[in-house]
């Protein structure tokens, strides 16, 4: 059975590589630093000059202009490829030789006794070198042990010898630019644009229209590169390029999901939330999965993928494979809005945070303001029987804010989809609930919920003849979700669709809606959703509006899938 646990990394240094290099270098790490005099009064240009065996190299550095770098103060390791490594190399194309040059040398000086030599080092152009401990390699080159060539101390760092040149390995993005007609990159790249980069560009004087004139450096500016930075190399990512059938399949599928006003933001949505989807933090063999997490918390499927290609790059690994499903359930997934993360309200300073051991993050809200009840359960058993019982229920009597429709907003991010509507509002003060009836009775907990959708218009106040009636509820004025509960009972409450009363905006409990899917929230458009908790369920008298509970709001998507 393929591990579904923890990724780990490949970066975990045997102590048997030191102890192998160290064998054919010197018999001891004091050794290591004393030995070969003869190079410690030459710089590194110099002191590579002085190896017969590294006279294409040095060559190659003179052409490259790195002589000069190497003969600087800084500390450097240099990896050193003698001749025959070059064989295979172009060495008339100097383009290519200042990129492969500059990959073959590090900052600080790193002697073979060192750990830190095995873990992942830095080229000067900013790419990654990895030991292999399996290979004993660097970037697929090995150290030569022999003890002449091992740990050649220079006046400004150390050389390696190394059998091979080491590999200048393409980052994921570098790789994948070379799939030009790969769907994932043909979508990721098409969102480059060119930006003036402020910090660069300097001014140089003013125009006729008295606005500043630059001389202008332009940056190349992704946004999916700035959340999904696949390009950078002080990072480890995995990512997997799906074949374009597969990308394909994946799209249609998402469609439906992140609809948008127009097609053409609907297709950038559903394609950016494909590409999205399979990036990975750190370098992973994703052979040894059945199933991971990317970065996003979507748990992706593995089992029985057909790899087509796989590159390890200078920060990670990128695979290609031929097909790749991520079920709907995975990718679209219930959202939960904490209570106390309200983004505003009528007036704040009567919404209390309380902290609340039982409750979702241990804490949940309540609105401080009042209701008188009536009703036949209400009901005293000393005196007259079954008499009905009026009683005021507070959060603090002190403060009660005489707001009719008094909201509390929320917003989501949501798909376009069909959404159960849930929550948690746990009144549990003592006083509001008396199981026994044999005093007042229960405080019935009724709250109603308007929603305006995304892209819409914002909610408000004002409708005919209710200048607190809410406007702009997706279900209009007559309609809103309502939660009816009861104190003293914890539970989740499914909100459903009621009728309110002309003008008033009170629930009107003698027309229940009866039409199929009246409990369903129907989004029709990916974004950003509003919702208002609102009080003034049940009455609209002066500072009797009603009380106000939220531990959490939890929004479910019906997917079948």
């Amino acid at each position: 059975m393929k591990n579904n646990n923890k990724v780990k990394y490949i970066f975990i240094l045997p102590l048997l590589a030191i102890s192998f290099l160290m064998s054919g270098c010197y018999e001891s790490a004091w050794e290591s630093h004393v030995s070969n005099e003869t190079y410690s009064k030459y710089n590194l240009s110099e002191a590579i000059s002085q190896k017969p065996e590294l006279s294409t190299f040095y060559k190659i550095l003179k052409k490259t202009g790195y002589d000069q770098f190497l003969s600087s103060a800084n500390s450097f390791t240099v990896f050193a490829p003698k001749n025959e490594a070059w064989a295979s190399i172009d060495t008339t194309n100097s383009a290519q030789l200042v990129k492969i040059v500059s990959n073959l040398i590090v900052y600080k000086s790193y002697f073979t006794d060192s750990p830190e030599l095995y873990k992942s080092l830095k080229s000067i152009n900013g790419k990654n070198i990895f030991y292999d401990p399996t290979t004993k390699t660097f970037n697929g080159a090995g150290i030569d042990t022999t003890k002449n060539n091992c740990n050649l101390r220079a006046a400004n760092g150390v050389i390696q010898l190394t059998d091979k040149v080491i590999e200048l390995r393409n980052n994921i993005w570098e790789y994948l630019s070379t799939k030009t007609t790969n769907s994932q990159f043909q979508y990721i790249n098409s969102l480059s644009q060119k930006t003036m980069d402020l910090t660069k560009s300097i001014a140089i004087g003013v125009d006729q229209n008295g606005k500043t004139k630059y001389d202008t450096v332009w940056a190349n500016v992704n946004n999916f590169l700035k959340s999904y930075p696949i390009d950078n190399e002080d990072s480890l990512y995995t990512y997997i390029v799906l074949e374009n059938d597969a990308f394909s399949s994946l799209y249609t599928k998402y469609k439906p999901y992140f609809q948008m006003p127009s097609l053409a933001k609907t297709d950038s949505a559903t394609r950016f939330n494909v590409c999205q989807d399979f990036v990975f933090k750190g370098e992973i063999d994703i052979t040894k999965f059945d199933t991971l997490t990317n970065v996003d918390g979507i748990k992706v499927p593995l089992s029985n993928i057909v790899i087509t290609d796989s590159y390890i790059t200078s920060n990670g690994r990128v695979y290609v494979v031929s097909g790749l499903n991520i079920p709907l359930k995975n990718k679209i997934k219930p959202i939960k809005i904490e209570g106390e993360n309200f983004n505003r309200a009528s007036d704040a300073n009567y919404v209390f945070t309380r902290y609340k051991l039982w409750a979702s993050g241990q804490r949940d809200i309540a609105f401080a303001g009042g209701e008188t009840q009536a009703d036949t359960l209400y009901r005293r058993t000393t005196g007259v029987k079954d008499s009905i019982v009026s009683k005021t229920y507070f959060i603090n009597s002190n403060l009660v804010a005489n707001i009719a429709n008094f909201f509390i907003e929320y917003k989501a991010r949501v798909n376009s989809a069909n959404y159960d509507v849930y929550y948690v509002a746990y009144d549990d003060n003592p006083t509001d609930a008396d199981p026994t009836y044999r005093n007042y009775g229960v405080y019935k907990v009724i709250q109603k919920m308007f929603v305006s959708m995304p892209g819409g218009l914002p909610l408000s106040f004002g409708i005919t003849d209710n200048t607190r009636g809410v406007a702009n509820n997706y279900l209009g004025e007559g309609r809103c979700f309502v939660g009816q509960g009861r104190a003293g009972v914890r539970e989740l409450t499914k909100l459903k669709q009621m009728n309110l009363v002309a003008t008033t905006q009170l629930v009107d409990f003698t027309t229940p809606i009866t039409t199929p899917n009246s409990d369903v929230m129907t989004v029709t458009n990916t974004g950003t959703l509003t919702m208002w908790l609102c009080n003034t369920a049940r009455s609209n008298a002066a500072s009797r509006q009603g009380l106000l509970f939220l531990d959490y709001i939890l929004l479910v998507p019906r997917i079948t899938e």
